[in-house]
């Protein structure tokens, strides 16, 4: 609802000093205006909760925008998917405002090279180095399906545990158990606590990833 609020608002400010905008950048078609700019800058802080200076956000934008515009002659169905599920979520105001749009456009793009990781990729040896480096991972157990915790248990070493975790994250299933001392026990892992695993398999993820995405878009910016 936050998001769905500010798109209107910046839409009512772009519509109003459209008219008064001037050109930073003009090559090959390629237009940018200090007022996308700094609607690129300020969008940017309230996705990102952090700011980011002119140069880089112009650099940002014609990188954006020489993506989006290949793929819309080159992959037109793929953009037209991203376009649909964007609506889906905020409606059709985001079709509004070319900046905006654009910004989510190139983040499901970046998100499908991670999708594309976790599916063909990722593997339970990599999960297994991420909870090791990790200090601890101390998880409640059961014995009748979280009802009443036995105890906790740090989980980082424990490869029973990681190989179970890693059957679930694929196939998209929440059966956590292990075997200790012979006696099973339910993996007590609750949304808030699955959800900072899964930030961290992401961010690993996103790290494996950058090259390739990079080499993608300047590959489109060069073509």
């Amino acid at each position: 609802m936050a998001y769905k609020i500010l798109l209107k608002v910046i839409f009512f400010l772009f519509l109003s000093l459209n008219t008064f905008s001037n050109v930073l950048y003009d090559n090959e078609g390629l237009v940018i205006t200090d007022i996308e700019l700094n609607i690129y800058k300020d969008f940017y802080f309230k996705y990102h909760n952090s700011e980011i200076n002119d140069a880089n956000s112009l650099k940002d934008l014609v990188l954006i925008k020489n993506v989006i515009r290949d793929l819309k002659e080159n992959n037109s169905n793929f953009i037209s998917k991203i376009d649909n599920e964007l609506t889906g979520k905020f409606g059709k105001d985001i079709l509004k405002n070319e900046t905006i749009l654009n910004f989510y456009r190139f983040s499901r793009i970046r998100d499908e090279f991670i999708y594309n990781y976790f599916r063909n990729e990722l593997s339970v040896e990599e999960i297994e180095n991420i909870f090791m480096n990790l200090s601890e991972l101390n998880l409640p157990i059961s014995e009748n399906n979280c009802l009443v915790i036995s105890k906790i248990i740090n989980f980082k070493d424990n490869k029973e545990f990681i190989n179970n975790f890693f059957f679930n994250l694929k196939n998209n299933t929440n059966n956590f158990e292990v075997k200790i001392n012979g006696f099973k026990y339910d993996v007590c892992i609750d949304k808030v606590r699955y959800y900072e695993i899964e930030q961290l398999i992401v961010s690993y993820i996103r790290s494996q990833t950058d090259k390739e995405f990079e080499y993608f878009v300047y590959e489109k910016t060069r073509n």
